[in-house]
């Protein structure tokens, strides 16, 4: 009778503490996922003009002889600019998901189908990644505990 006291009160403190931390776990807010993308476009424009100007003298003397003489000059003038434009987009995704499983329970002997049926409740909740903890109980006063993965 002691021992049963004993598993009893195992039993009922891994309830209480697996419900502590499925409730704890359960109110945690919902994760809130940001991104943001910025894109910078710089360009840079380079203008170039040239400019050419040509002398040409032409000298009669009074012999009739006659000198020509040309010269050119050439001008180069560069323009640089450079422009800049950014462009920013946030994108926010808020995710409420609990990990809350709701289950209901039917259950039948196996020898006897016809006999006594027992129905109940299956609670799971996620705790950690892929490992679920869950609480059962039935019409039968019968309560229990599950532990499990998700694939």
């Amino acid at each position: 009778m002691n021992k049963l006291d004993t598993k009893m009160k195992v039993i009922i403190g891994l309830a209480l503490t697996a419900l502590v931390f499925s409730v704890g776990y359960f109110s945690k807010g919902a994760s809130t996922v940001t991104e943001i993308k910025e894109v910078i476009k710089t360009v840079t424009v380079k203008e170039e003009a040239k400019t050419k100007i040509v002398y040409k003298d032409r000298i009669v003397y009074p012999d009739g002889t006659i000198k020509e003489s040309e010269r050119s000059e050439e001008n180069t003038n560069t323009k640089e600019g450079t422009s800049t434009e950014a462009s920013r987009t946030a994108n926010t995704e808020t995710k409420r998901d609990v990990g809350l499983t709701l289950s209901a329970l039917a259950m039948v002997n196996a020898s006897d189908f016809q006999g006594h049926k027992d129905y109940g409740v299956h609670v799971t909740k996620r705790v950690l990644g892929n490992i679920n903890v869950g609480v059962l109980a039935t019409t039968d006063k019968k309560i229990g505990l599950s532990l499990g993965l998700s694939f």
